[in-house]
């Protein structure tokens, strides 16, 4: 719909002043009644032309009303109505060509690579976690779906200090199972171990696997073993609690190994050989203020070991020389500060500025009945994403991280997501579909019609009523903005359009009868419900939510 009326702007633009019009924008109105969609473009002109905006966009507006749509000029604005006509032929070629009316090639094959998740192995996955797996996933959905090669990947943080005191905190766990005190084991422990349940668990998880071999082996040489094998273990946990969210990796990507085939040494000293590294206090600092950083950053510490920073610039330049042309990382939002640094680093390597997107996700509170949960009833300790899809199910875990923009912080309400009401976000949406599917089934009853065997696009002249344009309107608006969320990298637009459309439908559907004596009412009808199921299914689908025949 706003390609019709990008193309039909540009081509007045360039009759009427000879000049070539960019960076306008085609908004939504707020107001239904002033029309469907407006632009700026008026303003943008006004800058070169050195003329009221106002008198311009009248100009513009006299020569673009043709049958598709009418144009008027609004305090500068250009609103557009587009006629009923226009909209009921659109429809038609929704009903004809299903879902693949919503679907544009704008990838062209590009290859992109999504990484999302990528926790530290060292625990269950949690809320925040949750809600990064879910953006990651649909934003991976979108751009496959609309023409890029996409690879999801998980990095595995099983290198550095993190999960050497996973591997600590087995250990102590380990061998008090056998009435063993470590002193030392117990002073790191306690000070920065791992305190969890689960640590239990894997302790016990050991004594069965490795018996008491351990208790004779070197300290390190145990903490490493132990350390491996919570890793596995882990990494098994988080895989299976991503899969109830029909969440999957096309690659699991090892820190460990970017050490051990010598690619961090390798992009060190490419920083060094650019002349964008010092030495200071005995350690080796990357210049990131050059790029805008507060303060410059330590690579390689005065002990020896490289930073976590070093890892993460050598995992990086290593996505580079796989050839994605762009790479799309989503961060909790407290790694917002590490961007710049990250970023300069990349720089410094002659990779292109706009080549890394990071996608912020905000945290996630949990509520039930207007109080905060903070801790499991189970456990004592905070709430696991596994435990919150085992309560409300998958499909409204993933319908309600998508509710709200990623980097804005949301409040799960539990009882109400449990709700069979249209204060239920999911519920209202799925039982959008349900209706609809009641429907077909009662005309099939009645009179052995087939939906998907008619030729319903024949009868949509027939819908006349407001409330049935402006179901077609949603409709078709749908088309455009599925396609901002994959251009805007914002999968949540698509959330927001189905919930207004649900509010349109179910009002509609308490208001109008769609069985009725007259034929060619019922079919027009039967088509409009058509193609809202057609539209939902395949919203619901780039979501990873299911499309419930009956509820």
């Amino acid at each position: 719909m706003k390609e019709v009326l990008e193309i039909a702007i540009k081509q007045k633009v360039k009759e009427i002043y000879g000049l070539e019009s960019e960076n306008f924008t085609i908004e939504k109105l707020k107001d239904n009644n002033l029309g469907d969609l407006a632009t700026n473009v008026a303003f943008l002109l006004s800058k070169n032309l050195k003329r009221d905006p106002k008198g311009i966009a009248q100009q513009i507006a006299e020569h673009l009303s043709n049958e598709q749509f009418s144009a008027e000029a609004v305090g500068g604005f250009i609103n557009f109505t587009f006629s009923d006509d226009y909209l009921k032929r659109e429809f038609t070629e929704l009903l004809r060509k299903g879902e693949t009316y919503f679907v544009e090639n704008i990838g062209k094959g590009e290859s992109l690579q999504v990484e999302f998740v990528s926790a530290n192995p060292t625990g269950p996955l949690h809320l925040g976690h949750g809600r990064g797996a879910v953006v990651g996933d649909v934003l991976a959905n979108l751009l496959e779906t609309y023409g890029y090669k996409v690879v999801r990947e998980y990095y595995i943080n099983d290198a550095g200090y993190q999960v050497y005191l996973l591997g600590l905190s087995i250990l102590y766990k380990y061998k008090k199972l056998f009435g063993e005190e470590d002193e030392q084991l117990k002073e790191v422990y306690e000070r920065e171990g791992y305190k969890g349940k689960y640590i239990d668990e894997l302790a016990k998880d050991a004594k069965a696997f490795y018996g008491s071999s351990l208790l004779q082996e070197d300290r390190d040489k145990a903490i490493n073993l132990l350390k491996d094998y919570g890793v596995k273990r882990l990494l098994e946990e988080i895989r299976s609690t991503l899969e109830l969210l029909n969440i999957r990796f096309d690659v699991w990507y090892s820190e460990k190994s970017l050490y051990l085939e010598g690619k961090v040494e390798k992009v060190v000293n490419l920083l060094k050989e650019r002349g964008y590294t010092y030495e200071k206090d005995g350690a080796l600092w990357f210049k990131s203020t050059e790029f805008g950083d507060d303060k410059d950053r330590v690579l390689i510490r005065s002990d020896g070991t490289y930073t976590y920073f070093a890892g993460d610039i050598a995992y990086h330049w290593e996505k580079y020389q796989r050839g994605f042309s762009k790479v799309i990382n989503i961060w909790g939002a407290d790694h917002y500060g590490y961007l710049p640094r990250l970023k300069g680093a990349l720089t410094a390597l002659g990779i292109p500025e706009n080549w890394l997107n990071v996608q912020f996700v905000q945290m996630v509170r949990l509520f039930s009945e207007g109080q905060e949960i903070r801790m499991s009833k189970r456990t004592g300790e905070f709430i696991t994403l596994k435990e919150l899809i085992e309560e409300v199910g998958s499909d409204a875990v993933r319908f309600v991280f998508l509710t709200k923009r990623s980097d804005t912080p949301l409040d799960f309400d539990i009882e109400l997501i449990k709700r069979k009401s249209s204060e239920n976000p999911v519920f209202y949406v799925q039982y959008m579909h349900a209706r609809i599917m009641g429907v077909f089934r009662e005309v099939y009853a009645r009179y052995q019609i087939d939906i998907d065997k008619e030729h319903l696009q024949t009868f949509v002249p027939f819908l006349k009523e407001s409330q049935e344009i402006k179901l077609i309107k949603r409709v078709l608006f749908l088309k455009d903005n599925i396609k901002e969320a994959v251009l805007r990298l914002h999968p949540h637009i698509i959330t927001y359009e189905l919930l207004d459309l649900a509010k349109e439908f179910h009002n509609y559907y308490n208001h109008y009868r769609v069985i009725l004596e007259d034929k060619d009412l019922m079919f027009a009808r039967i088509a409009l419900l058509k193609g809202i199921e057609i539209s939902v299914k395949f919203a619901l689908k780039l979501m990873g939510v299911s499309a419930p025949d009956r509820m």
